[in-house]
């Protein structure tokens, strides 16, 4: 025993159960205050996602001051070439397998890619641009919820954001009415947009392939034969659901905890609305508003969403 200067007991350590409620308790406070600091990080990403959408939008919007209407979703009919006459590439008629992406860059502060490019495009296909080009990751295109975003495949650089094609599967019998805003050789004006810019989609989210899947392409602006850089917003499918039907062959159809696919019929390749944030999934609209739609919204609004000129009215709650 030791005694103080003063008469007392001095006490030289913490007893061994004094030391197991101590770290009790602080097992108890993280355990309290790590779902906190987990919302609030995700209430971040969710915040950078959205700007990164809005972003997107304004460049749309500036493309179309420019070029008085928005791009194409794909410069190719890709996998439906040739088998309606109706929407049959031309041999050798470039920029084969351009999408929405290059034409947006100038309007993103990315000049300098695409000026790497823009000399090739008009002789060849994009599969041959500068590969420093294709393979460079464009962090305001990537959802920093997503653990595998800023991917880059087999051509180059996977985003996390899809142009609204379609309500239905894109298949040859109905491409040539295709309702979205962003499709196979699309020149859709904002004047077209007659169901009202602030109540048709014009982005959506996507989530890449946590398996890293080489030939998984969802989200690839560089390469579009496939429809990588769609979605469709089709009732019965909805988003963040079970499925993706994918191509009949399975051939790029790949599964993983949260994209999760199986094959359907041929030339049925289509996408859907996925994230990884909690609850729904974050969206932008022809008028560049962004809004984040919930799981549980309406499907059927959903798909008059997808729609420019259906004549649906779109309600204000979900």
């Amino acid at each position: 025993m030791q005694i103080s200067f003063f008469g007392g007991r001095r006490r030289s350590a913490f007893t061994l159960v004094e030391l197991l409620v101590v770290i009790a308790i602080i097992g108890v406070l993280i355990a309290l205050l790590l779902p906190a600091v987990q919302q609030a990080r995700e209430a971040a990403r969710r915040i950078s996602c959205s700007n990164n959408l809005k972003q997107l939008g304004l460049a749309m919007h500036n493309y179309h001051d420019t070029y008085l209407s928005l791009p194409y979703g794909q410069f190719a009919y890709g996998l439906y070439s040739g088998i309606n006459p109706e929407f049959t590439d031309t041999a050798g008629e470039q920029p084969y397998g351009a999408t929405w992406f290059q034409g947006t860059l100038p309007f993103v502060e990315q000049s300098a890619i695409y000026d790497a490019i823009k000399t090739d495009m008009p002789s060849m296909p994009s599969t041959d641009w500068s590969s420093t080009a294709r393979n460079t990751v464009v962090s305001s295109f990537v959802c920093p919820s997503d653990p595998s975003g800023g991917k880059v495949g087999t051509v180059g650089f996977q985003g996390n954001y899809l142009g609204n094609a379609h309500t239905d599967t894109l298949n040859p019998g109905n491409l040539g009415d295709a309702v979205g805003v962003l499709f196979m050789k699309s020149s859709i004006n904002f004047r077209d947009v007659t169901d009202g810019t602030s109540n048709t989609l014009m982005f959506g989210e996507c989530v890449q392939d946590a398996n890293g899947e080489p030939a998984d392409a969802i989200g690839g602006y560089w390469d579009g034969q496939f429809m990588e850089t769609m979605f469709t917003a089709r009732s019965s499918w909805g988003f963040n659901n079970a499925q993706i039907p994918d191509i009949g062959d399975g051939a790029r159809c790949f599964s993983s905890t949260k994209r999760l696919c199986s094959p359907s019929g041929p030339y049925a390749s289509t996408y859907m609305l996925r994230s990884y944030h909690p609850g729904g999934v974050m969206t932008s609209r022809v008028d560049a508003s962004v809004s984040f739609l919930p799981d549980t919204m309406n499907k059927d609004i959903f798909s008059y969403m997808g729609a420019r000129n259906d004549g649906n009215v779109v309600s204000g709650s979900f």
